[in-house]
């Protein structure tokens, strides 16, 4: 009996327990369970990185549209109302935010400005944590950085900006002016200096000198980078070397208007394009007063003073002697300060003809008079890029002539060069070749050797000089320029000042007048570096 019974115990499962062993031995249906009891807080993990990273796209969309705000409200400095700040910043975030902002908030302090703002982010799966949205805030400051700057302003006056060019250029400038120094408030941190340029650029006739009562030029007076003496060699028709063209004005009574003529360059430097210092040793580096010959008066010429048939060309000892005679020049001829017939300075006639254009001014910080002086240029003469680009240059230097640039670190010089016309030379068909010019006449052969050439040959000569002085000022003098085109179509002219100007975005073509405002506040925006401290 106990060996059956045991028998039947061991092949005899219990209906209930079979179905508890089945249970337990079906590890397909086990794992599904528990598979589906893990995936829980997976699938919640899985929700909430969704809600997260779109809640982090938001966040940065609120980041982004705060710093273009902050920064649109600081570019326009602290002469705007605070109701105008504010309509700028909603505006921008506006235009730069999908989801729509609560409580911007402004605070304006000086040149800083600080925008907060936060946005209500929908969550997707919401309803786990029992929220159906998010408040996501940021903020941002902007304020002008610790920058100062130069800048000249290097301006085309000749004849054809006569008229409402002009007058447009004037009120752009102006606006230029206004713009950036009611953002850099700080005036040792902002000068503006005005160089005007047609045929030649005018340095100021207070850098001359005084004379003694023999009509010499004293000794300690008139500024040590002009050519007191005549010690220059560059090429002259009728005052030559060792004749000082300050005292033939004095001869004549005439003053010197303050122009002067391109350097040449020597061994020593690129005098004509760069801003090389004036040393002894050197007379080609010497500044030589501009001076217009008395020209013969005959057809094709223009400025005929002095009664004299002497010919400009004539070299021979009596015509050497005859040109000095005119001009009351020797120690011999000393007591004929006027020569045979007189002087007749009338209808811009005389030594300081072409020089009508304003003189430099300086590196300042008295924003009236530099838009006094702007609203009272006036529009005359033939168009020389080059001279204009390399007084820029020089007016931004620490060394003289002007001495007035500074060398430290945050330091930013700029250049903004307008002009409405090509190069011109002034080529004629007189034996002169040309008229007078920064680089005298084009018999003297002073650009690049040429005695005779026609009027574009020249114009592609000076386009090259222009842009050796542009080269010469990024390169050297790490000035940053913009260059404006101004109602010109010539294409060379074009390519010219795109080549010279800093980068693509720092040229300008402007084929109407009045576009100038607005491509000067353009500029504006570009020149004053602002920065975003949160």
């Amino acid at each position: 009996m106990p060996g059956k019974v045991k028998a039947r115990f061991n092949g005899y499962v219990p209906a209930r327990q079979g179905l508890l062993r089945s249970f337990v031995e079906d590890r397909a249906g086990n794992f599904a369970i528990l598979a589906a009891i893990c995936s829980i807080p997976l699938v919640g993990a899985a929700a909430l990185g969704v809600d997260y990273a779109n809640t982090s796209r938001v966040r940065t969309q609120l980041q982004n549209a705060l710093d273009t705000a902050v920064l649109a409200v600081a570019q326009k400095g602290v002469k705007i109302s605070d109701d105008e700040a504010n309509l700028i910043a909603r505006r921008f975030m506006s235009g730069n935010l999908d989801p729509q902002y609560v409580n911007l908030k402004m605070v304006r302090k000086d040149t800083s400005v600080t925008l907060e703002a936060g946005v209500d982010v929908g969550l997707y799966f919401g309803g786990i944590l029992g929220k159906k949205s998010v408040p996501v805030f940021a903020s941002s400051t902007a304020d002008l950085a610790m920058v100062s700057y130069e800048i000249a302003l290097v301006l085309d006056t000749t004849g054809s900006m006569a008229g409402g060019k002009l007058q447009s250029m004037k009120e752009a400038v102006i606006g230029l002016i206004e713009d950036i120094s009611s953002q850099v408030t700080d005036t040792e941190k902002l000068k503006f200096s005005l160089v005007p340029f047609a045929t030649f650029v005018n340095v100021g006739p207070q850098y001359g000198p005084e004379f003694d009562k023999h009509g010499r030029v004293k000794k300690g007076t008139g500024a040590e980078w002009l050519d007191l003496e005549g010690s220059s060699e560059i090429p002259q028709l009728e005052l030559k070397s060792g004749v000082s063209r300050f005292e033939v004005f004095h001869n004549l009574g005439q003053e010197w208007a303050g122009c002067v003529e391109t350097r040449m360059p020597s061994k020593k430097g690129d005098h004509d394009t760069d801003d090389t210092p004036v040393l002894k040793s050197d007379k080609a580096s010497y500044f030589v007063p501009a001076f217009a010959i008395d020209e013969p008066n005959e057809r094709g010429y223009s400025n005929d003073y002095i009664n004299s048939s002497v010919n400009p060309l004539d070299k021979s000892l009596t015509g050497e002697l005859r040109k000095l005679l005119k001009y009351g020049v020797g120690d011999l001829l000393g007591s004929l300060l006027s020569p045979p017939g007189g002087v007749n300075i009338e209808g811009g006639r005389g030594p300081n003809r072409g020089c009508n254009m304003q003189p430099i001014t300086s590196l300042t910080n008295d924003y009236g008079l530099l838009k006094s002086k702007v609203s009272a240029l006036e529009a005359s003469g033939n168009t020389n890029i080059m001279e204009g680009v390399s007084w820029g240059m020089r007016v931004l230097s620490p060394q003289e002539p002007f001495a007035g640039g500074a060398e430290r670190p945050g330091l930013e010089k700029v250049m903004i060069v307008l002009t409405d016309g090509s190069n011109v030379f002034g080529t004629t068909r007189t034996a002169l070749g040309s008229s007078y010019s920064s680089f005298g006449y084009l018999v003297d052969g002073r650009l690049d050797g040429l005695t005779a050439a026609s009027s574009s040959k020249m114009t592609e000569k000076m386009n090259e000089k222009t842009l050796a002085a542009c080269s010469n000022a990024k390169k050297k003098h790490d000035i940053s320029i913009y260059t404006i085109r101004l109602e010109e179509r010539d294409t060379n002219t074009g390519s010219m000042l795109a080549q010279c100007a800093s980068d693509s975005t720092q040229y300008f073509d402007a084929p109407s007048r009045n576009q100038l405002k607005d491509v000067f506040k353009a500029i504006g925006e570009k020149i004053v570096k602002l920065r975003l401290s949160s």
